[in-house]
């Protein structure tokens, strides 16, 4: 028996009470400390022990030190609007999974650069050759470059179109990648994609024609450099559809997958249907949706109208990957036109805390965490939110991350339903 599920066993038959239990109140009273006007007492996850039981089942089978051995995985999917994008929020989530539970990778990486938007600081792309459109979810479906699973989309009809991808040297964790899967639109007009090191000497080249939409290249030792460059070989040959890369590391542990688009709301992933087609190539066990902020900022917004389109993102979800669990979480308090508490927010919560109770799917209120309604003030007067009483200060997303991961935590020390 694994030592963690060792644990897990204990932790059913004592209860939730130990070492474990202290540390976690021990930071969340040292929170409340510094920032008074949080409401820590209510960081959990509403029906952790239902919602979440695949998810923590997986944890339990993780090995309970570092590795640098293959062994169990566990893959979290986030999915956002532009709280994610930068990957400020859902980075402090993955650095703290994975210090616990054990690095697996880096996950999905999607060339922001290239499609020059910005994007997490784990990993730096910049295009080198060629003419490169990229394409959002936020924008009307177009059957000539449809939106994938990233929630954006690359596109480029030139051969030799090129770009770099690179991960910081002074990178913490350490995302460095031994296996590198390209998920790319195949057939048999796709361009071939050819992986060269710093020194320009080709590593492997990836058909374009291949028979599924992930071709993955391993290499012999970890790499923090290549340049992806598209080849066309044979006249019929007219372009590429880029949707992500995967970076992974073949090591046992987690993989934190953050999907972050600018200015998303649940309507516009609902319209992007090769989005669901492709979450299964994930494989994940817990996915994470962090969506509201914009689905309630302009006036006009229909309690009903936004439940049925929950439904249909969680529905379609569900269906491409039976297997995992799925936690929602409550939008940010925050304003509109930097000056109107937004009241809306609180009727959307409302939406989703009974969805999930419907639907027996977890749920984290991070506005009640937060302070609760028009507590975006106290944030921005502390130095954590931005002026727009939207979006918040890399500290401040670094906070959420943390208590985000700390009710995961608590989740996770508790015993299952009888």
């Amino acid at each position: 028996m694994p030592f963690r599920l060792f644990l897990l066993v204990v932790w059913l038959l004592l209860g939730s009470g130990g070492p474990a239990c202290a540390q976690l109140l021990g930071r969340l009273d040292s929170l409340q400390a510094t920032y008074p006007f949080l409401n820590t007492a209510t960081n959990r996850i509403e029906n952790a022990q239902l919602g979440l039981q695949h998810f923590y089942r997986q944890l339990a089978r993780l090995p309970t030190y570092p590795t640098e051995l293959p062994g169990e995985r566990v893959s979290v999917v986030h999915i956002g609007d532009s709280h994610l994008q930068a990957d400020e929020f859902s980075g402090r989530v993955r650095r703290e999974l994975q210090r616990t539970y054990g690095n697996a990778g880096r996950g999905l990486a999607f060339p922001f650069g290239v499609a020059k938007m910005g994007g997490s600081p784990t990993f730096r792309t910049k295009a080198t050759a060629g003419h490169w459109r990229a394409r959002r979810v936020l924008a009307v479906p177009d059957s000539t470059l449809p939106i994938g699973l990233s929630g954006i989309s690359l596109a480029t009809a030139d051969s030799g179109a090129a770009f770099t991808l690179r991960i910081p040297a002074w990178g913490r964790p350490d995302y460095r990648f031994s296996r590198l899967t390209l998920l790319r639109e195949p057939g048999p007009t796709a361009f071939d994609w050819q992986v060269h090191d710093a020194r320009g000497r080709l590593l492997a080249t990836v058909p374009g024609a291949g028979p599924s939409l992930s071709s993955a290249v391993v290499f012999d030792s970890l790499r923090d450099f290549v340049e992806l460059r598209t080849v066309r070989r044979r006249p019929g040959q007219t372009g590429t559809r880029l949707y992500g890369l995967l970076l992974d590391n073949g090591r046992a542990g987690l993989v934190y997958h953050a999907i972050g688009v600018n200015g998303a709301a649940v309507r516009h992933y609902n319209r992007a249907l090769q989005f669901f087609a492709q979450q299964p190539l994930l494989q994940p066990d817990l996915v994470i949706v962090s969506l509201g902020t914009n689905d309630a900022y302009d006036a006009g917004f229909s309690p009903q109208r936004f439940a049925q389109q929950l439904d249909t993102l969680v529905s379609r979800l569900r269906r491409g990957s039976p297997q995992a669990d799925v936690l929602l979480t409550a939008p940010a308090d925050s304003y509109r036109a930097r000056r109107y508490r937004n009241p809306d927010l609180v009727r959307l919560r409302t939406v989703l805390q009974a969805y999930c109770a419907a639907h027996d799917l977890a749920y984290w209120d991070f506005a009640a965490v937060q302070g609760g309604y028009g507590s975006m003030r106290a944030w921005q007067a502390h130095g954590l939110a931005q002026p727009d009483l939207v979006h918040f200060t890399t500290k401040g997303y670094e906070l959420q991350g943390l208590l985000l991961y700390l009710a995961l935590q608590d989740g996770f020390s508790l015993p299952p339903p009888r």
